[in-house]
């Protein structure tokens, strides 16, 4: 199901479902960590900025396909090491 949904918005948004596909799983646990270590509401809304400041940097840098994919690594990679100083910072 989420496989067939994916490849739907990735088509009506024009993106490369190929792209995309192997981003899933960093993508659910960055989302996961924020929602139970962070704040809830907050889940969304970083994969929403993740995704923003990944098409701008991959946009800045006039790539193609493969380094949208790399912005998002970079930018799960930011907010894995927010989420682990904020744990660290605000754990009770």
């Amino acid at each position: 199901m989420l496989g067939r949904w994916l490849a739907l918005v990735c088509a009506e948004l024009a993106l490369d479902a190929a792209v995309v596909a192997p981003l899933v799983p960093a993508v659910l646990d960055r989302v996961r960590d924020v929602a139970h270590d962070v704040v809830r509401p907050g889940a969304p809304l970083t994969a929403f900025l993740v995704g923003l400041a990944a098409g701008r940097a991959a946009g800045a840098e006039g790539g193609g396909a493969g380094d949208e994919g790399a912005a998002v690594r970079v930018r799960l990679a930011q907010v894995d090491a927010l989420v682990a100083a904020w744990a660290a910072d605000f754990a009770p």
